[in-house]
């Protein structure tokens, strides 16, 4: 299972998943915080500037050795006097570096509360999840939307949100059944049952209504993927005249019924894609928007 962004959450915000998932934080955990080289190691930044000033004035104090006996009393103070500023300028650099927040850790921290991880949900929630990320991804990734045969469905507007808004339930269903058996753990009573009663229903009540959200998305999916391979048949079917030109050399003169039989198919299978695609469209616009 892949995490879940918001609407409107930026791309280069989402492939840094893929290569820094450490920076995202759970939706359980604290609020992450700005952070700098001083924030989290101020010793080791405070050592590694040490040592680069070191290593600077030393470099600096060799090369004036060098200098002042290679060249003339006048260059070599003009080319002291540069490379003190050359150094001072990369200390500055370097200084100014370790007070500004990583690139990486700023942006992913500015969308926090705009995404959702595997680990933020439990193994039913993670099952239904999965599902619909499946189908929407099988959707947005089809040859039949790709085209825009389907653009009247606004694929690309209306799916991410309806999987944010899933994420999102599935979230909240996943944090109330685990409060519920922290809840149930201890000792039960008469009392307890009469509060958990109403509660355990509600949360089934809303599993179910979830579940049938996301077997819409399921249904759609299967109308999207019968779409494509009648579009995908009927870029077969373009080869028709080559296998045509191939049997008239070999069926006797006169036999048309092979060419007939082409002409027969492809009909059939205008009929079939515009089935499909008028079949994907109608399952697409039993998918509203959520409010």
């Amino acid at each position: 299972m892949e995490p879940v962004f918001a609407p409107g959450v930026p791309d280069g915000v989402r492939r840094l998943y893929e290569h820094r998932p450490e920076l995202f934080v759970a939706d359980g955990a604290p609020r992450p915080k700005r952070e700098t080289s001083w924030s989290v190691a101020p010793g080791n930044t405070f050592g590694t500037l040490l040592v680069w000033l070191a290593v600077c004035v030393g470099g600096w104090i060799l090369a004036l050795i060098v200098m002042a006996a290679t060249l003339p009393a006048d260059v070599a103070a003009w080319a002291a006097v540069a490379l003190a500023g050359v150094a001072a300028v990369a200390t500055a650099g370097i200084l100014a570096k370790t007070m500004f927040e990583d690139r990486g850790h700023k942006a992913v921290r500015l969308q926090y509360g705009k995404y959702l991880l595997p680990v933020d949900f439990d193994d039913e929630a993670a099952r239904l999840l999965g599902r619909a990320q499946r189908a929407v991804k099988t959707v947005l990734e089809a040859t039949v939307t790709r085209r825009g045969l389907l653009d009247d469905v606004k694929n690309e507007m209306v799916l991410p949100e309806q999987l944010w808004d899933i994420a999102q339930v599935l979230r909240e269903q996943t944090v109330l059944r685990a409060r519920q058996k922290e809840i149930a753990r201890g000792t039960t009573s008469a009392e307890l049952d009469v509060v958990l009663g109403p509660q355990r229903r509600a949360l089934a009540l809303s599993a179910e209504a979830i579940k049938r959200k996301v077997d819409l998305l399921d249904r759609y999916a299967d109308r999207v993927r019968s779409a494509d391979a009648a579009l995908r048949a009927e870029a077969a079917l373009g080869d028709g005249d080559r296998y045509i030109e191939l049997l008239a050399r070999t069926e006797p003169a006169g036999d048309t019924s092979v060419v007939e039989g082409f002409s027969d198919e492809a009909k059939a299978l205008k009929d079939t894609l515009a089935h499909s695609i008028n079949a994907a469209r109608d399952a697409g616009r039993t998918l509203a928007l959520p409010e």
